[in-house]
């Protein structure tokens, strides 16, 4: 009896047990949130992922898409159960939308064609070609962003809404057909004073273009020299230019050269002529000196013949008076005569020649024969 009992009791526990598993079996899993955060620079487009009928809007125009655009920064993604089975448990949750961000930030690409440098490690310079058919690149950079109102634009007509890839496909492209469009017009020795030309048709091209894309491009330039296919194109410009240098270097040192010896020439001519005028000033004096002495001799000349002898007499007298004014009332010691008397006779001197120190001690003077005639004359 006792073991009839526990196998009822086991029979009833086991049914219990299998009818929790069944229907733990039957319950749908729980749908778990899941949510989008937006950054500052992006804007967001909630886009149904299954069409509404009642809509009424033609899906993916620029109108839908502004309508879709949200400004919350944080959106919840909504599920829908998919039933995959009979059992209304068989199946799971599935996004019933789908959150699209364009991110709106300037971006710069620089397409050149070395690996060190520029935006990608690959070969992205603008290759194009001369009239005379000589290949070469150049380097390009340019700088785009999205503006808020023109992000349903951009995302319309680029569903993937990455502007860096649009910048590196089709915005790259349109430089180089405008770039090579103008390169093609002029030989290789003409283009390199062409370069602001090719870089002007590229913006008038590119800039409006995509504008009407939702795209605003600020800047398109070029920068670096221009690579060629062949290397030896490169070397013979290097060489022309190095020689080039080394003219104008030469050409530099010959003007200083014929400058400084133009300077030496002009200073010494200033010296000359500095000279001359210092000999012609000190000549014109003195020939203006000797003509005034000359018209002053002149003219006393004149006075003494207009005035006759009396002035002759009042000379005479003058110079006696100066002499009188001058003598100191002593006679000279001394008389030097030639011999002769009267006009016949030659120039008597009188030498007033200092007496000796009376104390010295003097021997008498021997007389001698013109002491002698001085004391025959007294």
């Amino acid at each position: 009896m006792k073991n009839h009992t526990n196998k009822v009791l086991a029979a009833v526990l086991g049914s219990g047990a299998a009818v929790a598993v069944t229907a733990a079996g039957c319950m749908k899993p729980y749908d778990t949130p899941e949510y989008v955060e937006v950054d500052t620079s992006e804007t967001a487009f909630v886009v149904p992922l299954e069409e509404d009928a009642g809509a009424g809007v033609k899906f993916q125009s620029v109108a839908y898409l502004e309508k879709q655009k949200v400004a919350a920064k944080r959106i919840q993604i909504t599920h829908r159960w998919n039933q995959e089975g009979r059992l209304s448990s068989t199946g799971k949750w599935i996004p019933a939308v789908k959150v699209i961000k364009v991110d709106r930030a300037p971006l710069t690409r620089e397409w050149t064609a070395e690996k060190t440098s520029g935006t990608s490690n690959k070969d992205q310079a603008i290759w194009v070609e001369s009239d005379d058919s000589v290949g070469f690149s150049m380097g390009f950079t340019a700088t785009g962003y999205i503006r808020e109102e023109d992000a349903a634009k951009f995302l319309y007509w680029y569903p993937s809404g990455s502007l860096s890839q649009v910048m590196d496909t089709e915005v790259r492209a349109r430089v180089q057909a405008a770039v090579a469009a103008v390169a093609a017009g002029y030989p290789l020795d003409g283009l390199r004073s062409k370069k602001e030309e090719m870089v002007e048709a590229a913006r008038k091209d590119v800039i409006p273009f995509f504008a009407e894309r939702g795209i605003t491009i600020t800047t398109v330039s070029q920068f670096g020299g221009m690579t060629y296919e062949n290397p030896e194109i490169q070397k013979a410009i290097d060489n022309v230019f190095i020689a080039q240098q080394e003219k104008a270097v030469n050409l530099a040192k010959f003007e200083a050269q014929q400058k400084a010896n133009e300077r030496i020439e002009l200073e010494a001519k200033a010296l000359a002529e500095k000279a001359r005028l210092a000999a012609k000033g000190e000549a014109d004096a003195k020939l203006t000196a000797a003509e005034a002495e000359a018209q002053a001799l002149v003219k006393l000349a004149e006075a003494v013949k207009n005035a006759g002898p009396g002035v002759m007499v009042l000379r005479q007298i003058e110079i006696e008076q100066k002499k009188a004014e001058r003598w100191d009332g002593k006679y000279p010691h001394y008389y030097m005569g030639a011999g002769g008397a009267g006009a016949t006779g030659g120039p008597n001197l009188l030498l007033n020649i200092p007496a000796p120190d009376a104390s010295a001690a003097a021997p008498p003077a021997t007389p001698t024969s013109a002491s002698k005639t001085t004391a025959s004359a007294r």
